[in-house]
């Protein structure tokens, strides 16, 4: 399989000047440059400079794809924003990081093969994530918990007795989980492509969704009546900012004016540990399991059950088609799927000995045609020549 990988980045919160595009132009030979988006790939070879650099000095998000199992999404955000105590809880040494660069803050979710990825052919872009930096930057830490679930993966099952050196216990498993943020129940569509890209157990995520509450209404006012609760002075400063073009002036506006708002306070969860987790999930994938065998048995059994209202007429069947169609292998195969479902109803109805009966006359009949019986040989419907 060709190696592949791709780099994206996006402007949200303002478009690129012509001499912009032109220097992101310079990166590479192989990149794509618009006014809000660049897009490089490669089979061969690889980008040479450091992707979080060229989101610091020109765009607000970024994802990776390398079809061996790396993955990365990046977001930047205007400094001040987000609180780092809030993230704190949900980072993963060099794989969950946040951190405050010169006037900016970075959100860096990074994935190697080594954290459970493969080979894949997943088909994503930065277009599936991009809306889940504006959901950062409203509060809602869902996709915080997810990539935390993602890194805790490397850990295994949680098992005390996997991954320990010598008689130290796995005191990984033990950790408990950060803050789990309302709304797990119902992701958003960018968030069902982040969990489905970056490869996240759909258990462990339904795991995890038994502690999260639902998210309530969001509490709005006019933002007219908002502003007007500001003092003077910071009225001036939001504006002196949206005249100078400062992209980061609407959210911030945003965020000053949500402290009018009455704030909610959930009542926190016992926090689970690792172990919990997978442990929860293996239950609920059995349980999943069992619940899909039951469906197919009935199935089944209602299967069988309209096939023996019209056994008669399936056998005719199988001798019209071999008497009127061609002696071809599309004939034959056809035939032999109609007798495939009718040995099925002899096992279902315990009438076995009467199956083999009547395929023994087929036999008999159609017995110059060597392609078809022995199509019935290789089923062990018919003995070997000879035997």
């Amino acid at each position: 399989m060709d190696v592949y990988q791709c780099h994206e980045w996006q402007a949200v919160d303002r478009l690129l000047t012509p001499e912009e595009q032109a220097a992101v132009n310079e990166l590479s030979s192989h990149i794509e440059v618009g006014p809000s988006r660049a897009v490089v790939s490669y089979h061969w070879s690889d980008f040479r400079h450091d992707p979080k650099q060229v989101l610091l000095k020109y765009f607000d998000a970024y994802f990776y794809l390398a079809n061996w199992g790396s993955l990365r999404l990046m977001f930047r955000f205007p400094e001040g924003l987000l609180d780092a105590a809030d993230l704190e809880p949900y980072c993963v040494d060099e794989t969950i990081t946040f951190e405050a660069i010169g006037r900016y803050q970075v959100l860096d979710l990074d994935f190697g093969p080594e954290d459970g990825g493969r080979w894949m052919e997943a088909e994503a872009g930065l277009a599936h994530f991009v809306r889940l930096r504006a959901d950062l930057l409203e509060g809602d830490c869902r996709l915080l918990y997810l990539a935390w679930l993602k890194a805790m993966t490397s850990y295994g099952d949680g098992d005390a007795d996997e991954g320990c050196e010598g008689d130290a216990p796995d005191l990984a498993a033990q950790d408990r989980e950060p803050p789990v943020p309302p709304g797990l129940r119902e992701l958003s569509p960018s968030l069902q492509s982040f969990v489905r890209v970056f490869e996240i157990d759909p258990f462990l995520v339904q795991a995890a969704a038994e502690a999260s509450p639902d998210r309530g209404k969001t509490l709005t006012a006019g933002y007219g009546t908002l502003i007007g609760r500001l003092p003077r002075e910071e009225c001036d400063d939001f504006l002196t900012r949206l005249a100078e073009g400062d992209p980061g002036v609407g959210p911030a506006l945003r965020k000053r004016l949500g402290t009018f708002l009455p704030q909610e306070h959930p009542q926190l969860a016992r926090r689970r540990t690792i172990r919990e987790l997978f442990l929860r999930a293996e239950q609920l994938a059995k349980a999943e399991q069992q619940r899909q065998a039951e469906a197919a048995r009935q199935k089944h059994i209602a299967e069988m059950k309209a096939l023996a209202a019209s056994e008669a007429q399936a056998w005719r069947q199988v001798e019209t088609l071999l008497d009127a169609g061609r002696k071809i292998a599309s004939v034959y195969d056809q035939a032999t799927t109609s007798l495939v479902r009718l040995e099925q109803l002899a096992e279902f109805q315990d009438t076995r000995c009467s199956f083999q009966a009547r395929l023994d006359q087929l036999a008999q009949k159609y017995a110059s045609r060597p392609s078809l019986l022995d199509r019935w040989r290789k089923r062990g419907w018919l003995p070997e020549p000879g035997a």
